[in-house]
């Protein structure tokens, strides 16, 4: 840049309006730039809290409703087997043997009762001798009056002294009569470390509140993972209550929980066909804290550069009415620019015809380069792929030249070949030459695959999650379509794995489920999928199954690896088995009716003494909607296990 040795009055008045309007202009726009830079970035934090927040509301609402589904069908069978009983001399047996069996199905609840028609505990006989009367609770009442299972409130069992809900069916004998009710018992405790299996952060929660009075069932805070705080209170925010009112079946909204008054991203699901709603919330200051530590750099720099440019432009002025130190201020002027161009964080880089002239010391840090070595060089070489560089040629160019700005994301590559992502935006400085700043966002980008991660894989196993494996069997499906083969769904569950639990702890329950999780998938084919549906359970689709005979070597295969014995740490082993269940299908066949097959094919597998596979008859072509009703069907196998209740 060229300046007057000497300058008159007017002169000097000009110079001066120009230097104030440029450094208007020029703050105007660092500040446009740094706020939509961190309003984007903010954007982006705020989506991946509420898409976490989100899908663990949804697989949650969906365990829960599982589990209360379970217990659902072994009323329902309790209650048409006491129904079909003709002997009354028979029935008090009758109910003792079913009250027993059910107890012993149904691992994740505390109980399972039956009272005469009075409301008087009759079974177990344990509590014969006890004084033990439901006949004043609601939910009898509720039973009494209808012929389908009714749910609780939460409130203190006279048993235990404990939180529960109660699940409860009427008892109709043969006659027509009203013979009292079935009822199972459900802990706050137990719902809290179902919930505790999540990845939440250090100040996460899960609750679970009642639809209508939102009365708290259970809740797992990470901060506080023993705290019965707010148990059958209705202790709420008002958000809460606005977003249910737009909306009762899902929403999601941001405030100081009212519980502790951390601020959380809060996401709720209904429960599927139950009275109660599932919220998961994360802590806004953990998931903002890269966030407002960028905000903090980004605007020190932008104040450090208009501060700077606001010196040079007022020492700029002052040199220029003493001639004598005008080539003086001149110099001092260009070093002070060359200073704010050659920051360490922000890399700017200046072409003609798209050949490196100029670069500054903050780019070479960024992509690798020693100083000098970029001068001269394509910036095809810093372009991962030819592709990518003619995207760039034709879109950002032809905006610049439009007088519009160009400003993208895109991975570029450093001087180690190793990929990293940079936000670009450039101008034009004239007809062959452009100005280009380049940001490091790599570590924005791999903090929201992260994110993407946590939705979609089992966190202890690394395996799809339920959400993940719902999408991989319908592509399944369309793929048995296409090339009119076989597909295998199979259901495993793990043999022996609550002993595992209870003899050497958790921590061992969870190095033989990361263990069985790689040995399936060493043993499966590559077209194959493995995935992690809850606690001890998984699941398995064999693409290219045509019959037992194509599916069983791998089946085998698969029950060998997890029968081989398990090194859980400090010299010690052990060894488990699994039951598996397998439905074959040909073809557009229901995924809801290869789910069932499965389902069913597990429980014969285990009424058949486990440790085995069980194939299932063959589920008939019939032409369905692909992938229907799995999402239904998944959180239901989730919720069951032979031997442990484990969530990881």
């Amino acid at each position: 840049m060229l300046y007057p040795r000497v300058l008159k009055a007017s002169s000097l008045v000009r110079l001066r309006r120009w230097l104030v309007a440029g450094n208007l202009v020029l703050a105007a726009l660092l500040c446009a730039e740094a706020w939509l830079s961190l309003h984007n970035a903010r954007e982006g934090d705020e989506s991946a809290a509420r898409l976490t927040a989100e899908n663990l509301a949804t697989s949650m609402s969906g365990e829960v409703a599982a589990e209360l589904n379970v217990i659902d069908n072994a009323l329902a069978t309790v209650a048409e087997r006491y129904a079909k009983t003709r002997r009354a001399s028979e029935r008090a047996s009758v109910l003792a043997e079913m009250v027993d069996e059910q107890q012993g199905l149904l691992k994740h609840v505390s109980a399972v009762r039956a009272t005469d028609a009075a409301g008087d505990v009759v079974v177990p006989r344990a509590l014969a001798g006890q004084v033990f009367h439901f006949g004043d609770r609601s939910y009898f009442e509720r039973a009494r009056a209808r012929d389908a299972t009714v749910v609780s409130e939460p409130l203190r069992s006279r048993v235990t002294g404990a939180w529960i809900v109660v699940v409860a069916r009427r008892l109709i004998n043969a006659d027509g009569g009203f013979d009292g009710v079935v009822l199972t018992e459900l802990t706050s405790e137990h719902f809290a470390q179902l919930f505790s299996g999540m990845a939440l952060g250090g100040s996460g929660a899960i609750s679970m509140r009642t639809n209508d009075s939102l009365v708290l069932v259970a809740r797992h805070s990470a901060s506080e993972p023993n705290s019965a705080k707010g148990l059958g209170l209705s202790i709420v925010s008002q958000a809460l209550r606005e977003n249910i009112g737009r909306d009762a079946s899902r929403g999601w909204y941001v405030t100081p929980t009212a519980l502790d008054q951390v601020e959380r991203v809060t996401a709720y699901r209904r429960v599927p066909g139950y009275p109660f709603t599932v919220y998961a919330g994360l802590s806004t200051g953990e998931y903002l804290v890269a966030w407002y530590r960028q905000a903090l750099e980004l605007w020190t720099l932008v104040a450090a550069m208009i501060a700077l440019v606001g010196a040079t432009s007022a020492l700029l002025y002052r040199a220029q009415k003493r001639e004598r130190t005008g080539r003086m201020a001149a110099s001092k002027v260009a070093r002070e620019q060359s200073l704010m161009l050659e920051n360490d964080l922000v890399g700017m880089v200046r072409l003609r015809e798209r050949v490196i002239q100029w670069d500054n010391r903050a780019l070479g840090r960024i992509l690798g380069y020693a100083p000098g070595e970029l001068r001269g060089l394509s910036m095809r070489d810093l372009y991962l792929d030819q592709e990518t560089f003619d995207h760039i040629g034709r879109a950002g160019y032809g905006a610049l030249r439009a007088g519009d700005r160009f400003r993208t994301q895109v991975q570029m590559r450093r001087k180690d070949g190793a990929p990293l992502w940079i936000d670009l935006s450039g101008m034009l400085v004239s007809e062959d030459e452009s100005l280009w700043m380049l940001v490091d966002v790599d570590a924005l980008k791999q903090s929201e695959e992260a994110a993407h991660s946590l939705a979609f894989r089992d966190a202890l196993t690394g395996l799809p999650n339920r959400r993940l494996f719902e999408e991989k069997l319908a592509h399944a499906q369309q793929q048995a379509l296409r090339s009119d083969k076989g597909v295998a769904v199979c259901y495993l569950d793990l043999d022996g794995f609550k002993p595992v639990n209870d003899t050497h702890g958790h921590d061992a329950g969870d190095e033989v489920l990361r263990e069985v999780a790689l040995r399936l998938q060493r043993a499966v084919r590559g077209s194959d999928v493995v995935a992690r549906l809850g606690g001890d359970e998984f699941a398995i689709v064999l693409t290219g199954s045509e019959d037992a005979g194509s599916a069983r070597p791998v089946l085998q295969r698969c029950l060998a690896e997890i029968e081989r014995p398990i090194d859980i740490g400090g010299g010690g082993t052990v060894r488990v088995s699994a039951s598996i269940g397998v439905a074959l299908a040909q073809g557009a066949c229901d995924t809801a009716a290869v789910m069932r097959g499965a389902d069913a094919a597990m429980y014969a597998a285990k009424r058949a003494g486990k440790a085995r596979i069980h194939f299932g008859p063959a589920v008939p072509g019939a032409m369905g909607t692909l992938g229907q009703s799995a999402a239904a069907l998944l959180p239901r196998a989730a919720a069951r296990s032979d031997d442990a209740r484990r969530v990881a």
